[in-house]
């Protein structure tokens, strides 16, 4: 076979019983080579045109266009079931036909079949069968019995396209029919069999509308470039009264919800309380009487005492007198003795400040001193003599100190020893002194105890019995009855109160476990919604993996090596095959010719490596697919049991809410019962009490009288032990005293004396030394060291000026001691004598204080039962005033006035009008409470007017108002009341409902939004993609002068859009809150950005189509010239409008090329109104067509002769024949097959006849 045979391609287009210009005809077009299509205007030509496209499977609704009065593509060009339109085309296997007829369902379908239309169509029997007007299907049928292979019937022109232009991606989109698609595709599919294409039938139908090149090209870039983008419509613009307003209605009524269960829980609270306040007020009623009656008595009785006091008090006074007279003389006595004491301890303390007793010991060690003297003398004469002694007299001398030393030492130790006697013998002396005062102090008290004993048994006796007869009066039987009856009913109300409470810690219990069981089902909803998300991106991931999109490297790996899953796919990242701007190159060998097993030209031993998951055939990712929806299918199954048990839990909780509310209501009834019992028995208790107190009220004084005095006299024996006591603790004190003082000097004597042996015998020790170092240098040489003798003579010096100081010291110590034996010797005499005279003050001055506390005691008494009866009758009265205050109060209570039963019993004045203030107290702020909490959300219901939530409160309140006999308002506080238990309707029944129904609502409408807003960013990334896809493809190859850098730019449109921001800021805050809130109503900030996104969408420039969210223009340069063009006038109203329609077709053949790359395939264009260009133009076109193995069929009405050259084909339509003027190849066979088929004559030679 020749090259010239090897392109593959469209040859000839035959029409038979279509289109009413050849109604009736078969005609045949042939369109191998370059083609002129003439005729007049009317005759077919564009309609023949728009044939192209269909071949490769353009939309028959986008070839003609039905508007009003116009005919579809299927009635247009078969209208009837004879009618055909076949399109002869060359394969790498020889001449196939795809064939278009019309199916009895009023559908365009198409089949292929197997051979020529001369050896198929025109064949003899099937020729006959045409020219009888046989159906499409009789027809095929015939083919059959030929022996012709003729494929079943595609019904779709997607299928139809796939076969034809062996699209991958479309072959694959049907599972079911893939592998019926392949096999089609392989027998009858244009070009060889590695040709691919896609989308040629949009660009030859872009090429056929000159007029609006370059809109429908951007069209049909967008709509075959972005075709694998699911761009959701954008959503509907909500009414800000719909959803949005019932989110709010609902989110500002839950705000209040705490608020208004409070409030219920308060209405039943109020109404319980009214039920209990009758009784109350009869028993309150009662008491006030009983009080009036009560403080009459207690106001006589302090008139009474009122004057007893004024008696006490003036026997106080006289008495009192007498003993202030003697207090004055015994403190006279006191003062002077204390005084001569004070003056003795002057003087005392003058002596020890200069040093007295210290040098009484001095003076007493005068003796040792001037020993001492001596002895620094001697061994001074010693030092400052010649020396002239041997070591004998050395030894002698110090034998000589030694004994010296040890016998003064010795005399010292017994001076010490004699003196510690006499301090032991002191201290002996002292302690016996000491005991001698204790016994004494033991005997006066023993002695004055029992003095007063005799007394005290009498008054004690006394005491006893009238504390008996107080303290057990007896009851009659009717008061212990009463007092029964009254502890029974307490009893029951106890037991009622304490059922009631184990019941409401039960509910207690059982709501907080209902409220976990629902938390825990929320966390579960949560959780599954958080397993359906992973599954869906699961499943989306693998959807991508089992349809890749077309020019992504995954969909050229699929098509082009499928042995690439244990090869390339062992070492590439994954990331990159989704990619569409790698422009990868397939090559099945190396340079030398080998199979390639090189990565970048590295060779690698990867048969190690495991495959991986992304890199599975297509039947193992369709399993994993099917698997994984399989899963999502169940998730999403028990999501949504989960959810309906989480709903069931919350119903539960509510049900358990409501129970519980029921029973702490019925508690606060019990409980108020139980305390009413219990006033009632304190009443009960009082009456009685007080009734008792006044039969042992005599009982009680005498007591209290018998009590006093005995409280008075144990208080005087008391108060004189203690001043014997203390009589004899001054005695102890200060014989402790003079005995410390007398102590310190007998230790001091001790103390200075082992000083005095402790300094000698460091002496001693000087000495020995200083005579060793003398002797030690008078062997060494003749003299002394002067340090030695300086040292000497300061010792002499300083013992001489003891003794010095001691000698004159002795006329003071003479005279102190002289002191010491004449006048302190009188001191504990003196002492004794002021303590005495202290005691006996101390006497009469407690005797005086006792007969005063005795009087104050007895005053105070008195003076408090006085108050207490002032207070008593004060407090009635107020008590009183407060009773009969609250009473009123309660006079105009619905349900109270005028309603009262039986008559009350009195009680406890205080506790039934706390009881029934508390009860009114609390009343009104309940009813305040309650109206202000119905006011609030009764306003929060009206603030959003028309509104799901507000509607059913509308009707709840038509619903209550109908129940009234008489007509009533909306202000009116008494409907307000009536109508709270209607909120309890609204939280449990609508409200919950409605919240469900507006957050999947809500859920919903943001979901649309995200995917609407990740289409967009999807989309705006694919523009960006596709921009640089056709950027590398398309400016390639250009042929034109005067032109270069021809380039079509793409840019997304969405961020100019005023919808964009507020889209994307919503977004952003729902990703962050969605997750954390799946089940509650939104935010308002969210809601306020979701308002915000609706109402601009509402005015949004760009629409739903991706063609309103893509621009595109062309850019030039021309003659060095950068030209823009944009629109379609832009085109028209160019300088050079034949150059820019080059540029716009040098485009048009980039993109040809680089969606179909196969070469041997030829793509034939339909050019209409060719004839508008130049000469020069026009070649240039023929020219790239012919570089790009590309071909073209124009038609416009006159053929210039400029332009046959142009053509290999040259026919024209007229009257439904077509004359052929040139062809390329010979026809005198074909037009012998049509002579057949024609009723008709020749009209010119080569004129192809046609059947009438």
């Amino acid at each position: 076979m020749s090259d010239h045979d090897k392109i593959f391609g469209l040859e000839s287009i035959i029409l038979h019983h279509s289109f009413d210009q050849v109604k009736g005809r078969t005609i045949r077009i042939e369109c191998r080579e370059r083609t002129h299509l003439g005729g007049v205007n009317g005759a077919g030509k564009t309609s023949v045109l728009s044939l192209v496209p269909a071949f490769f499977g353009e939309e028959p609704e986008r070839i003609v266009t039905k508007a009003s009065g116009k005919l579809s593509f299927l009635d247009y060009y078969l209208p009837t079931f004879q009618s055909l339109i076949i399109f002869e085309y060359r394969r790498y296997s020889g001449l196939c036909c795809a064939v278009m007829f019309r199916h009895s369902q009023g559908k365009p379908c198409y089949r292929f079949v197997n051979g020529s239309a001369e050896e198929t169509f025109f064949a003899p029997e099937i020729r006959t069968l045409m020219q009888s007007g046989a159906s499409a299907d009789d027809i095929f049928a015939g083919l059959r019995q030929q022996g012709v292979t003729v494929s079943k019937i595609i019904d779709t022109i997607t299928n139809y396209r796939a076969i034809i232009q062996r699209n991958q991606k479309l072959l694959k989109r049907l599972p079911a029919d893939a592998r019926w698609l392949r096999a089609l595709s392989a027998d009858f599919g244009l070009g060889n069999r590695d040709t691919q294409m896609s989308h040629i039938e949009r660009l030859t139908h872009v090429v056929l509308n000159k007029n609006r090149l370059l809109s429908s090209f951007k069209t049909m870039i967008c709509e075959t470039q972005f075709e694998n983008i699911h761009q959701h419509s954008r959503p509907r613009a909500i009414d800000r009264k719909d959803l949005i307003a019932d989110i709010r209605s609902l989110a500002a009524f839950a705000r209040e919800e705490d608020k208004i269960r409070d409030c219920l829980r308060k209405d039943a609270e109020r109404l319980a309380i009214l039920q209990q306040t009758d009784k109350t007020v009869a028993n309150l009623k009662a008491s006030v009487e009983e009080a009036h009656e009560k403080r009459a008595e207690l106001t006589r009785e302090r008139d009474r005492l009122d004057e007893e006091r004024q008696n006490l008090r003036e026997a106080f006074a006289q008495a009192d007198s007498e003993f202030s007279r003697r207090i004055v003389g015994k403190k006279h006595e006191f003062s002077k003795l204390d005084s001569q004491l004070t003056e003795l301890h002057h003087q005392n303390e003058q002596y020890e400040t200069a040093g007295v007793p210290a040098k009484v010991q001095d003076f007493s060690n005068l003796a040792d001193y001037r020993q001492r003297l001596a002895t620094a003398r001697a061994d001074h004469e010693q030092l400052t003599g010649k020396v002239s002694r041997l070591e004998g007299e050395f030894e002698r001398d110090r034998a000589e100190a030694e004994r010296e030393f040890d016998k003064l030492q010795g005399q010292r130790r017994d001076k010490r020893a004699s003196a510690e006697e006499v301090l032991r013998n002191a201290r002996h002396q002292h302690e016996q002194k000491l005991k001698a005062v204790e016994i004494e102090q033991a005997n006066a008290i023993s002695r004055y105890k029992e003095a007063r004993a005799s007394e005290r048994v009498a008054l004690s006796s006394d005491e006893a019995r009238l504390m008996a007869l107080r303290d057990n009066p007896s009851q009659t039987p009717d008061e212990r009855q009463q007092i029964t009856e009254a502890e029974a009913a307490v009893a029951v109300a106890d037991e009622q109160v304490a059922t009631v409470n184990e019941n409401r810690l039960e509910a207690v219990k059982k709501r907080d476990q209902a409220e976990r069981d629902w938390k825990v089902a929320q966390d579960q909803v949560a959780t599954m919604d958080e397993t359906v998300q992973r599954l869906e991106q699961e499943f989306d991931v693998l959807q991508r993996q089992i349809a890749p999109e077309d020019g992504s490297w995954l969909s050229q790996l699929r098509s082009q090596d499928p042995a690439w899953g244990t090869t390339i796919a062992r070492v590439i990242d994954p990331a990159l095959l989704h990619r569409k701007d790698l422009a990868p190159v397939f090559s099945s060998r190396d340079a030398t010719g080998g199979q390639r097993h090189t990565v970048m030209g590295w060779s690698l031993q990867i048969g190690e490596l495991p495959i991986p998951e992304f890199a599975a055939s297509e039947e193992e990712l369709q399993a994993r697919g099917r698997a994984l929806d399989e899963r999502r299918q169940q998730v999403w199954k028990q999501r949504t049991e989960t959810e309906r048990d989480a709903r069931r839990r919350q119903e539960a909780y509510k049900s358990r809410s409501d129970a519980l509310d029921r029973l702490e209501t019925e508690f606060t009834i019990i409980k108020r019962t139980l305390d009413n019992a219990r006033t009632r028995l304190e009443s009960t208790k009082a009456r009685l009490a007080e009734t008792l107190s006044r039969r042992v009220a005599e009982f009680a004084r005498e007591y209290e009288a018998t009590r006093s005095k005995l409280q008075a006299f144990d208080e005087e024996t008391a108060a004189g032990i203690t001043a014997v006591e203390a009589q004899f603790q001054q005695q102890l004190m200060d014989l402790r005293a003079h005995w410390s003082e007398k102590e310190a000097d007998l230790q001091g004597d001790i103390d200075k004396i082992s000083e005095m042996m402790a300094s000698a015998l460091q002496e001693h020790k000087s000495r020995l030394q200083q005579k060793q170092q003398v002797h030690d240098q008078r062997l060494a040489e003749d003299g002394i060291d002067p340090k030695v003798v300086q040292q000497s003579r300061t010792q002499l010096e300083a013992l001489q000026a003891t003794v010095d100081a001691v000698v004159a010291s002795e006329d003071l110590v003479r005279e102190y001691q002289a002191w010491r034996k004449r006048e302190w010797a009188g001191v504990e005499s003196l002492t004794e004598q002021a303590n005495a005279a202290e005691s006996g003050l101390a006497t009469l001055t407690r005797q005086r204080e006792a007969g005063e506390a005795a009087y104050k005691e007895q005053d105070v008494k008195l003076k408090a039962v006085v108050e207490e009866h002032r207070g008593a009758i004060k407090q009635l009265k107020e008590r009183i005033e407060a009773a009969e205050g609250v009473l009123r109060h309660f006079g105009g209570i619905a349900g109270i006035a005028g309603e009262m039963t039986g008559e009350g019993f009195p009680g406890n004045l205080e506790d039934l009008t706390r009881e029934l203030q508390s009860a009114h107290q609390k009343l009104d702020q309940l009813r305040r409470e309650v109206v202000a909490t119905f006011d609030r959300a009764a306003a929060v219901l009206n603030q959003y007017h028309n509104t799901q939530i507000h509607k059913s409160w509308q009707k709840l309140s038509a619903y209550r108002r109908d129940r009234f006999a008489d007509e009533v308002f909306e202000h009116d506080e008494a409907f307000k009341l009536a109508r709270v238990p209607d909120l309890r309707e609204l939280l449990d029944t609508d409200i919950p409902q409605l919240r469900h129904a507006l957050v999947d609502q809500f859920m919903s409408e943001a979901g649309s939004l995200v995917k609407y807003f990740e289409g967009l960013e999807v989309m705006a990334s694919e523009v960006k993609s596709v921009s640089s896809l056709l950027k590398r493809k398309i400016n390639t190859d250009q042929q034109i002068d005067s032109l270069s850098d021809i380039r079509v730019v793409l840019h997304p449109r969405i961020y100019e859009d005023e919808t964009w921001q507020p889209l994307k800021e919503f977004v952003d805050a729902w990703h962050d809150w969605g997750q954390l809130h799946k089940r509650d109503l939104p935010s308002e900030a969210l809601l306020r950005r979701f308002q915000l996104v609706t109402d601009t969408l509402s005015d949004a420039r760009v629409k739903d189509s991706i063609e309103s969210m893509v621009d595109m223009h062309l850019e030039m340069m021309e003659n060095g010239r950068k030209v823009v063009i944009r629109t379609d006038a832009d085109f028209l109203s160019a300088s050079s409008t034949g150059l820019t329609y080059l540029a716009i077709m040098a485009v048009f053949m980039g993109l040809t090329r680089y969606l179909c790359p196969d070469l041997s395939t030829r793509i034939t264009w339909p050019i209409d109104e060719l004839g508008t260009l130049s000469d020069n133009n026009i070649a240039r076109l023929a020219e790239m067509l012919e570089h790009n193995n590309l071909t073209m069929i124009s038609a416009c009405p006159k053929l210039d002769r400029a332009l046959r050259r142009f053509f290999e084909n040259k026919i024209s339509l007229k009257n439904g024949r077509v004359h052929t003027y040139e062809s390329a190849r010979a026809t005198t066979t074909r037009s012998n097959l049509f002579a057949g088929l024609s009723s008709d004559r020749a009209v010119t030679a080569g004129e192809a006849t046609d059947v009438e």
